[in-house]
């Protein structure tokens, strides 16, 4: 080979290095942007867990007041036309908190 054509092959090697240099450094570079946001995700996913973990305990309790209200609701009835006439019954408590301080 003689030495301009050695020359430009190897200009011509250097240049494709290059190319190929920047090919690696963007997918170097999109490879961090994707991890950073499969980070996030991860981070998002986690807080969703745990408010769907929530949600399912709120929704879980649900069905026990559900069936106390309906529980304290059969109580009506028993009542008949006469407890009507003095006024409206109301359903038995649930709870049952003293108004006023005891005496000692």
């Amino acid at each position: 080979m003689d030495k301009p054509l050695k020359s430009t092959h190897i200009q011509q090697k250097i240049a494709e290095k290059r190319a190929e240099l920047e090919n690696l450094t963007e997918i170097k570079n999109l490879t961090q942007n994707l991890t950073s946001q499969l980070k996030d995700l991860e981070t998002k996913l986690s807080a969703m867990s745990d408010g769907t973990e929530t949600v399912a305990l709120v929704l879980s309790n649900w069905q026990n007041v559900v069936r106390s209200v309906s529980l304290a609701s059969l109580g009506l009835l028993k009542y008949s036309e006469e407890d009507y006439k003095n006024g409206n019954p109301m359903p038995e408590p649930l709870v049952r908190i003293p108004l006023a301080k005891e005496e000692e």
